[in-house]
């Protein structure tokens, strides 16, 4: 798996507070929504809902529809973002990626599931790490 990283600019109307874990995944998920605008995928919906759980972000580029889970956060201290995603999350990831892809019927475009971890530090602006295919 190549990862790839990046560092971007963003300006977000209005402030929040980071003081709760949400207002962490909010920044983290607007933060994302703005990379993929700038990496050229189309936001087709962010936190959407369905009784099999939750997705942060479905994009869509190139005749796929990416499934996009963000993890955000301040410290290394708990180990990369990315590693809260586990077994069983990615399992819930792939039933709400099922689930949608078959409300869409549209069975000429293709799925996968994507992780982007945001590092937020005070004084930088955030890194972000976009991993493609977390779901082989």
């Amino acid at each position: 798996m190549k990862w790839k990283k990046y560092k971007i600019f963003f300006l977000i109307k209005g402030e929040i507070e980071m003081n709760s874990i949400k207002n962490l995944g909010t920044l983290g998920e607007q933060i994302a929504a703005e990379y993929l605008r700038k990496s050229h995928y189309e936001i087709v919906q962010v936190n959407y809902r369905c009784r099999f759980g939750e997705v942060d972000i479905i994009a869509y580029k190139n005749q796929t529809y990416i499934f996009v889970e963000v993890k955000t956060r301040r410290s290394l201290s708990f180990g990369r973002p990315a590693e809260a995603i586990n077994k069983k999350k990615k399992m819930h990831l792939l039933k709400v990626g099922q689930y949608y892809m078959q409300r869409i019927k549209d069975e000429d475009y293709n799925f996968r599931f994507d992780a982007i971890e945001i590092m937020v530090f005070a004084s930088k602006s955030p890194s972000i790490n976009h991993i493609e295919n977390i779901i082989s």
